[in-house]
This record gives structure tokens, sequence and C-alpha cells, in this order.
């Protein structure tokens, strides 16, 4: 009996870690040698659809050549292809709440632009997310999930980011 609890309490924290970081987010970075740049993409971006899958939006984290976060960007799936005016509203755990506003032009790609305030990113560094919206303002259409498979995406990703903690993506 000895043997089995101890066995249990060695492999209990591997379990939890390797079950917790399944949906782990992070950054990659590659160097492009020839023009002595760097670049940086996330492992994944966020997808929020509803439940049918018929309508929904990658969400994806931009960030810039120095390895700060620059900017999100949406793309609208099933919400009408022609776009303007698009809002983002992410709603928190803790019940508070970002509204974000697109600021990029009409177009016909179904991509919507958004830029954080401070305040606004540290909502994102510092609170898992419960439901997110996205509402196309051409023509009103909108999804809203709370099925998403990492709450803590924009925590991992940001402190990534602050941490200049990136991964090289090799070929």
């Amino acid at each position: 009996m000895k043997k089995i609890l101890l066995l249990t309490l060695i492999l209990t924290p591997f379990l939890y870690f390797s079950q917790a970081n399944l949906d782990s987010a992070f950054v990659y970075y590659w160097e492009d040698e020839l023009e002595g740049d760097v670049y940086y993409s996330t492992n994944y971006d966020m997808v929020i659809a509803n439940s049918e899958k018929t309508k929904g939006a990658k969400i994806s984290v931009h960030v810039n050549r120095d390895g700060e976060l620059a900017f999100l960007t949406a793309k609208l799936i099933g919400l009408g292809n022609c776009v303007k005016d698009n809002e983002m509203i992410i709603l928190f755990e803790n019940e508070e709440k970002i509204f974000l506003k697109s600021w990029n032009d009409f177009n016909c790609k179904g991509n919507a632009y958004f830029s954080l305030s401070k305040p606004q990113l540290s909502l994102l560094r510092n609170n898992p997310m419960k439901t997110v919206r996205i509402r196309n303002g051409e023509n009103y259409k909108s999804v809203t999930s709370s099925d998403f498979s990492n709450p803590n995406y924009y925590m991992e990703i940001i402190s990534c980011i602050d941490r200049k903690v990136f991964t090289l993506l090799v070929e």
C-alpha cells in the first residue's frame, strides 16, 4: 500500500503538468540571415466559433521586429466577407471586459485589426478569458463563444513577450 501511495504522489505532478501544458501558447522566432531580420509568430491562433462551427473568427497576435506585441487581427468567417468598424469584446473570469474597435479600412477579405491600450493589455496579461464576441460592423453579424481550448492564451503569449522567452523555429 505504501508503494502505491508513494507512486501516486510521485506521478501526480507529472500527469497534471502534462495535461496543463497540452494547449500552452508560446512564441516562435526565426532569423532571416540574408536580410538580418528576426520574425516572430505564435505557435497557434485563438479560434472562436459558434456551436455549429458555421461562424467564427481566427484571432492572431502580431509581434513586431523588436519582440513587442504590436496588435491583434481577426479573420472573420461566416460573418460576411465585407467588414468595417468591427468590434471585439473580451469578458474575463473576474467579470471585467475590454472593448476593442477595429482601425483598418473597409475590406472584403474579412480582416479586422485591433490595437490595445496599456490598461487593456494589462487585463489580457493578468486574467483568464471567459467569453469572446466578434461583431462585423458592416452588417452587425456576430459570434460569441466561451468554448475555447485555452482561457489563458493571452496570458501565456504576453508572458513570453514580456520575458523575451521565444522558441527558435528551425527548418
